[in-house]
């Protein structure tokens, strides 16, 4: 095929080639711009559509995650109010107010966030459209009775105004017509008045029932908490309270146990507040992420649609699109901005909890040192006086040799370690001495008054086993009982009874038991003096008015001298003994003799002191060695008119 050659091509030709083609190409051309045209209005239209749909769908919110955070800022908010700071220090009382008062201001902003979101939420899925005409049907029908109710009290109070203003110059008949039609006006006012109350307490009933779906619920969260109604502060910890652990140093071991389980349970709770803290800010972090993605686009759009060029009929750079953009953009940062402010509050909480915690901590530590250094005091002070108890016993039984005064002081250490030993722990343990003290006297008033008598002999004891008092073997005489002491207890004493006349004392094989308290009785206890063993007897001979006194008072006062003499070393060291108890210089003991006249006639006496152990055994040999003596002197024998008679010097 062989090409034409190319040669000069006139104008004429192309023009006439040009429109032939255009000519053919036009209805393509047409039909381009139709179907763009068509797209174009169709993008308009969605776009359009999507201006139309609710911001909450393209931001993602979700109803139930809004409720549900709802309820978590609710309970973490009576859980802040429930927390107690009364065993901490006065610091802590700060730390908890602050975190109360900003608690409320985060149930506040999560309440406006979640308000927010609901406006957003309910244009989602609108009301139906029979439902929405009866609803404004019924509100436009109490609007215009509203209405008409407050045009007529406006009229009522016009006329009474007239009437009042006419009743100041009408007289007479007049004047009692105008006052009739003013009280008609006056009840018609009232009526009027108390149905504007009717139809204003109905218009409210309206307007809250009118709230359905996602808000209504949220009014309902809202009236279950008070403090969001109220205008008064929210509930301040009382710094009073908060002395506690200032005051464990000086308390006892059960104060600073106390404080310190306290403490414990307050750490508890401020970490269970942590934790709470940390989940609901990431429960409104998730909640805001999709409103700040949605603000992010929201900005996007609005820069690309301005700098877009020239405005074309289905751009999106006109001036409607961008004001739909922008209203689209304050409906959703009005929902995201109180999220991150809540945000914002909950990390000051946290960061409130956390001082408060290491405050604790710190309080918690300094407690637990104080209860262990008084634990090791209380322990120390008993090994001090465990120490003195066996200092005591070891001293008893070395240096007193006697069992009966080693066994008192025995039983005197375990009183005085088990008093000891009773003050160091109350000391240590009880903190509220007042208390305690007022409890003890009343404790110490009743057991006074119901155990006086034991009372009596345990303190009659002490001074029976005192420096003087009553020794086992002693011969003592009780309420007319004479026996020895066999026995000394703590609040009785037993004596083997003795029983006879005069010298002639006897057991009677019974044991008398006396109380202790005895010895404060009216009646006195006569005992041997402290170190003695010995009593005084006297040996009696009837002498006729013819006998020769100084025969009689030479021979049988040497007869009692002899027998004397035997024993006189042991009644001289018994004697010795007293003046050394006694501290004192006394006569020496010895054998007397006098003569007294009696109704009988004359009797020759003759006193002298005896062992008690050797009683019976000495007057036997007093008795035989003066009948010896009688008989063996005529002129003596013949003055004397009877035999010789012993008796004792102590009666009873």
């Amino acid at each position: 095929m062989k090409r034409r050659p190319m040669g000069k091509i006139s104008p004429s030709f192309l023009l006439q080639r040009g429109v032939t083609k255009g000519q053919r190409r036009a209805p393509l051309a047409l039909c381009f711009y139709l179907m763009s045209l068509i797209v174009l209005l169709w993008a308009c239209v969605l776009w359009g559509c999507a201006l139309r749909t609710d911001a909450a769908q393209q931001a993602g919110i979700d109803a139930d995650a809004i409720l549900g955070h709802l309820g978590a800022v609710i309970s973490w908010y009576h859980h802040l109010s429930d927390v107690d700071a009364s065993a901490g220090s006065p610091s802590d009382v700060l730390y908890l107010e602050n975190a109360r008062t900003q608690g409320l201001q985060v149930m506040q902003l999560a309440f406006q966030s979640a308000e927010e979101e609901a406006v957003l939420v309910q244009g989602q899925s609108p009301a139906p459209a029979e439902a929405t005409s009866e609803e404004n049907t019924d509100q436009a029908k109490l609007a215009k009775a509203t209405a008409d109710v407050a045009s007529r009290l406006e009229q009522d109070q016009k006329r009474i105004v007239t009437l009042d203003q006419a009743l100041k110059t009408a007289g007479g008949a007049r004047r009692r017509d105008l006052q009739s039609r003013r009280d008609a006006l006056q009840g018609d006012l009232d009526l009027e008045k108390a149905l504007q109350g009717v139809l204003a307490k109905f218009s409210g009933f309206m307007s809250r029932q009118k709230k359905t779906g996602l808000a209504g619920k949220i009014d309902e969260l809202k009236l279950s908490v008070p403090e969001l109604s109220s205008t008064s502060p929210a509930p301040k910890a009382s710094p009073s309270q908060a002395s506690k652990s200032s005051r464990a140093s000086a308390s006892g071991l059960i104060g600073q146990a106390s404080v310190l389980l306290g403490q414990l349970g307050d750490a508890r709770a401020v970490d269970a507040l942590l934790s709470e803290t940390a989940k609901l800010r990431e429960t409104a972090d998730k909640l805001q992420s999709p409103l700040r993605d949605s603000l992010r686009g929201l900005l996007q759009q609005g820069r690309d649609a301005v700098n877009q060029p020239a405005a074309a009929p289905g751009s999106g750079n006109t001036p409607e699109a961008l004001e739909a953009v922008t209203t689209r953009f304050k409906q959703v940062s009005d929902a995201a901005l109180p999220l991150r402010q809540e945000m914002i509050l909950l990390d000051q909480v946290h960061a409130n909890l956390l001082e408060w915690h290491k405050s604790i901590e710190r309080e918690y530590g300094g407690v637990l040192r104080s209860l262990l250094t008084r634990v090791l005091l209380i322990l120390a002070a008993l090994a001090v006086v465990v120490l003195f108890s066996q200092i005591w016993r070891r001293a008893t039984y070395r240096y007193v040799r006697e069992v009966r005064r080693r066994r008192q002081l025995m039983l005197l250490r375990r009183f005085v370690t088990g008093f000891l030993m009773a003050v160091v722990v109350i000391l240590g343990v009880v903190s509220e001495f007042s208390s305690l003290a007022t409890f003890a006297g009343f404790l110490t008033a009743g057991i006074a008054v119901a155990l006086q008598t034991v009372i009596l002999s345990v303190a009659a004891y002490f001074f029976l086993i005192g420096r003087f008092g009553v020794r086992i073997g002693d011969r003592v005489t009780v309420s007319g009982v004479t026996g020895d002491v066999i026995d000394i207890g703590l609040v009785r004493m037993h004596l083997l009874e003795l029983a006879g006349t005069g010298i002639n004392l006897y057991p009677t094989g019974r044991v008398a038991m006396f109380s202790n308290s005895a010895l404060f009785q009216s009646s006195p206890i006569f005992k041997q003096i402290p170190g003695t063993a010995y009593t005084w007897h006297e040996a009696v001979v009837a002498l006729t008015p013819e006998a020769d006194r100084t025969l009689a008072e030479k021979r049988l006062l040497e007869v009692v001298d002899r027998i004397y003499a035997h024993y006189r070393q042991d009644i001289e060291r018994q004697h010795g003994t007293v003046e050394r108890t006694l501290d004192t210089e006394m006569p020496m003991p010895g054998p007397q003799s006098h003569m007294r006249f009696t109704d009988t006639g004359l009797e020759f006496i003759a006193r002298y002191p005896v062992d008690i152990r050797r009683a019976s055994e000495i007057d036997d040999q007093v008795v035989k060695g003066l009948m010896e003596a009688i008989e063996a002197e005529p002129a003596l024998k013949a003055g004397v008119s009877g035999p010789p008679r012993l008796r004792s010097v102590i009666r009873g």
